[in-house]
């Protein structure tokens, strides 16, 4: 790929911690006996890519995080958390369990979810109850950089720092509480798509969808879809099109012994390029560019794939 016009918008690798962070974070470990085993894996901003927004990925493997994750606070932008589970023969199945508090609530997670995190609402800490399978940690932000400096602290009423809640407060049924509203578990209901051709070879990758968000599920909230491509060999996307939003394509490997490993080949054109993906990677496509078809070849694990907006709403303008 190197030379072509779009291949430094394909991200393959995560950006370092400051050293500072990564010292507090080995204390917290230290400190709260965490048996957590993570990966970093990828991260995409403004400084990897000029105009690209915001998005870390991490794979979890097993363990317990044995306290919180990250103090209470809040943004001034809104923020996307995903927990994605592997279990192929149920994707609904998150593979362990994972405590987070929106305002003052905590919800307990056990299925594969988008989190959307309307712009300033308190939310963490998150505590890792159990990682059973391996899980796909993601969190995602429509702005170029994210930074400490852009958060404000939680408060409470006598206008104290940010504080942890009390570890024993009971979860809330996520169904009929206040923001339980805001955690997606399924796809969304109204939706169509294409018939898929005839010819599929009877050993074609198989897609399963599996969850989907956009403004009109979460108010607000930009949009994501999120899919899972089986073993196989043939899977074709959608024809050439563009967009009036900044996109992210993901592709994600399920190799635990090489998380970067992307276990397949993938046949993606950006505009009049073609380009062959065999690492995990995330794809900003800027808007207006021209992209698709995407072939999925080679499929030996599972692959994750997922499609992202800035925009509210997904919305394409086929090729001339």
């Amino acid at each position: 790929m190197q030379g072509q016009k779009y291949a430094k918008n394909i991200v393959t690798e995560t950006k370092p911690f400051p050293k500072e962070v990564m010292e507090r974070l080995q204390a917290r470990r230290k400190e709260t006996g965490s048996s957590m085993e993570s990966t970093r894996l990828l991260w995409l901003d403004d400084e990897i890519v000029k105009g690209a927004y915001y998005m870390e990925f991490l794979w979890l493997w097993r363990g317990s995080s044995n306290g919180f994750i990250e103090e209470p606070h809040q943004h001034d932008f809104a923020e996307l958390i995903g927990f994605i589970g592997t279990n192929q023969q149920d994707p609904s199945d998150l593979g362990g369990e994972i405590d987070i508090w929106l305002g003052d609530e905590r919800h307990t997670l056990t299925k594969s979810c988008l989190v959307f995190v309307p712009k300033e609402l308190k939310h963490c800490p998150i505590q890792f109850n159990r990682i059973d399978k391996p899980i796909l940690w993601f969190t995602a932000a429509p702005i170029g950089m994210y930074k400490k400096g852009s958060i404000t602290p939680a408060t409470n009423n006598t206008n104290t720092p940010a504080f942890y809640p009390s570890a024993s407060q009971p979860s809330v049924d996520t169904a009929t509480s206040k923001y339980g509203k805001y955690i997606i578990t399924q796809m969304k209901s109204n939706l169509s798509f294409p018939k898929p051709p005839r010819n599929i070879p009877p050993d074609a990758s198989k897609m399963t969808r599996i969850l989907w968000l956009d403004d009109e599920v979460a108010k607000g909230a930009f949009y994501m879809e999120c899919v899972w491509f089986g073993e196989g060999s043939g899977a074709g996307g959608p024809e050439p099109h563009t967009h009036d939003f900044d996109e992210v394509l993901g592709f994600i490997g399920t190799n635990s012994q090489e998380p970067r490993d992307l276990g397949a080949e993938v046949e993606l054109w950006l505009d009049d390029e073609k380009y062959i993906l065999r690492k995990s990677c995330l794809v900003f496509i800027p808007r207006g560019v021209k992209h698709c078809p995407m072939i999925f070849r080679k499929v030996k694990k599972p692959v994750f794939h997922f499609s992202s907006g800035n925009g509210g709403m997904y919305l394409k303008v086929p090729s001339k």
